[in-house]
């Protein structure tokens, strides 16, 4: 993953990873869905990072959970 990329890992039947996925479109921020539910190969590399929940952004090098509107758009912001 370089600086630029985000990346956002979501489950099926969760609320808050609708609702960062929805402020980053509506940011108009380029990023990349990561279904856990669809596809294990995400959960595994999602564990590797010691990552048990989701929503989880990925972005610049670091790492938001849960929706925390005010800190992605603040790291974007710096971005």
């Amino acid at each position: 993953m370089d600086g630029r990329e985000v990346i956002v890992y979501v489950s099926d039947n969760c609320h808050e990873c609708d609702r960062v996925v929805k402020l980053l479109e509506d940011m108009n921020v380029s990023h990349h869905v990561r279904n856990i539910s669809e596809n294990k190969a995400y959960l595994s590399d999602l564990q590797k990072q010691h990552i048990y929940a989701t929503p989880a952004v990925l972005l610049k090098d670091k790492k938001v959970l849960g929706y925390q509107e005010k800190r992605i758009k603040s790291i974007l912001k710096h971005a």
